[in-house]
């Protein structure tokens, strides 16, 4: 290959490495710009998964606050129905306790009164026999025996009443407590569902933040490529540079020389015919010790 030839492939190789030079130079430009954007989608959608997340944090914790306020209900609800037990005995041992005074007397309290009334008037106003007189009083001891039997009853009655009236004043505590329970289930299951609804609105932000960062990291490696490209192409671009720069030099040096040797052998013919040399003349001969 001639010189020429060689020099003129070394020129297109240096164009062709400057045009790779400035293509990834380009190229970089666009892949950091598209890096940006998904940097920025990627810390966009890691933010709002975030505030997706204390949300649903907020509404665990309202849940939770509300869960256990229900267990404190149902605890006291529980101790209600735990007084209403032994209540609930009592009312039904009075029941049959009373029944079974009842069926001792075949008179109303108030008969049974006044049938003694009537007696003791009889016994006053009346000349009875000792008979008579003992008959009678057998028979107000018996109706005493009956007023004290409508007296313990009565007594149980109003224990029975006074029952009932804190098993009613009890069952509508535990209605109460019961509505509070349900209202507030319904709350903390609507926090809940809301709150799984957000959990899993996350995953869908985190699966698209996850993709921003894979066409990130594959961006990078794009650039990287690109950058070693880059680097490559100019460093042969330089190194090219310098050979081409050296070899002219050397030329130029191999020329110089030349042209020396041509004049010192002109110098020192005319110094052999002892013809006149001029300044130059002298100063090559005597640079090259002729002289």
């Amino acid at each position: 290959m001639s010189r020429s030839t060689q020099t003129d492939a070394r020129l297109k190789e240096l164009d062709e490495l400057a045009d790779e030079v400035r293509e990834q130079k380009e190229r970089m430009e666009t892949l950091k710009i598209a890096a940006r954007g998904w940097v920025e989608k990627r810390g966009n959608l890691n933010a709002q998964n975030r505030k997706i997340w204390q949300e649903a944090k907020e509404l665990k914790k309202k849940r939770d606050e509300l869960n256990e306020e229900i267990k404190k209900l149902k605890e006291e609800r529980t101790k209600i129905y735990e007084q209403t037990t032994p209540k609930r005995t009592e009312l039904e041992s009075l029941r049959k306790r009373i029944d079974r005074l009842l069926g001792r007397t075949s008179r109303s309290e108030s008969a049974t009164i006044r049938r003694i009334h009537e007696l003791d008037w009889e016994i006053q106003t009346n000349p009875l026999t000792l008979t008579e007189e003992k008959a009678i009083i057998e028979q107000v001891k018996e109706l005493e025996e009956q007023a004290l039997v409508h007296k313990e009853a009565r007594t149980i009655r109003d224990r029975i009443l006074e029952l009932r009236a804190d098993l009613v004043a009890l069952r509508t505590a535990a209605n109460t407590v019961h509505e509070k329970v349900t209202n507030l289930a319904k709350q903390s299951q609507s926090y809940h569902e809301v709150m799984l609804t957000k959990i899993k609105e996350t995953e869908g932000t985190k699966s698209q933040a996850d993709e921003a960062h894979k066409q990130y990291a594959q961006i990078r490696l794009e650039l990287e490529e690109s950058q070693k490209k880059s680097a490559e192409a100019f460093e042969r671009f330089r190194e090219l540079r310098l050979t081409m720069k050296q070899e002219k030099e050397d030329e130029e040096k191999r020329r110089v020389e030349t042209l020396m040797a041509v004049e010192s052998e002109a110098a020192m013919k005319k110094l052999k015919e002892r013809k006149k040399v001029t300044l130059e003349e002298f100063k090559i001969l005597k640079s090259k010790g002729l002289i």
